[in-house]
């Protein structure tokens, strides 16, 4: 898994949010049936559900994986590690093998299947399928371009700040409103300091009892481009 440059600026927006992670998504091209996950895949789903937990610690932390389906749909299916996979991954148990089906036992332990030494553990053994739900959030809203797209046609930009902005005022729109968009948010970090302005604006859009400082509406409206009333 490729290093992400902004994932600490996403990590500190999404705690002055209020949020956490509670997943990870990735995709793979069509496997043969039965073929879940592969031992690289379900240790680093390990891994990531113990560094969510602190530990080994229930945890709502899920991986989901997308691909294409027999009917040339997309499919998504979400799944956790048991709590035996997460005890083997913390002990450094478990490593990748020749059968990517299998996660090998590494020589200083021993697995017991069926009251036997075993020095490999099928995959699926340690999966645990969780349901998706749909839901809207009642927080957050999602017009502003993703900055994790690299191929959409829309990208962060001031052009899209302002074309989200302009927005306020019609069809019930606030400027708040407008602002409670994640992605919004972190193109507004670039400019804006995290450590004294991004935790104000965000106190706003998280509490609308107290009102978003006309300072930083008329900072982030002129950084649009934005002349007149919002």
């Amino acid at each position: 898994m490729l290093e992400d440059e902004r994932e600490e600026q996403v990590d500190k927006l999404a705690s002055l949010m209020g949020l956490e992670k509670v997943g990870w998504i990735y995709g793979h091209p069509p496997r043969e049936k039965g073929f879940v996950m592969s031992s690289a895949e379900v240790i680093m789903a390990a891994e990531l559900q113990l560094e969510q937990a602190q530990g080994v610690q229930p945890s709502p932390f899920v991986t989901i994986k997308v691909t294409v389906g027999d009917d040339a749909n997309v499919s998504f299916e979400a799944f956790q590690v048991s709590r035996q996979c997460m005890e083997m991954v913390a002990e450094e148990a478990l490593q990748v093998g020749p059968n990517p089906g299998f996660c090998y036992v590494k020589d200083t332990f021993t697995a017991i299947q069926e009251g036997k030494p075993s020095k490999t553990v099928e995959n699926n053994f340690f999966l645990t399928v969780a349901p998706i739900e749909q839901h809207n959030s009642d927080l957050l809203v999602q017009q502003f371009p993703k900055a994790n797209r690299d191929h959409d046609d829309r990208t962060p930009s001031k052009d899209e700040l302002k074309r989200q902005l302009s927005k306020s005022g019609s069809s019930g729109w606030s400027f708040i409103d407008l602002l409670s968009d994640f992605h919004l948010l972190l193109y507004l970090s670039q400019f804006l300091d995290m450590e004294t302005d991004m935790p104000k604006i965000c106190e706003s859009i998280i509490n609308r009892d107290i009102p978003l400082n006309d300072g930083y509406k008329l900072i982030i409206a002129s950084m649009a481009g934005m002349d007149g009333s919002y």
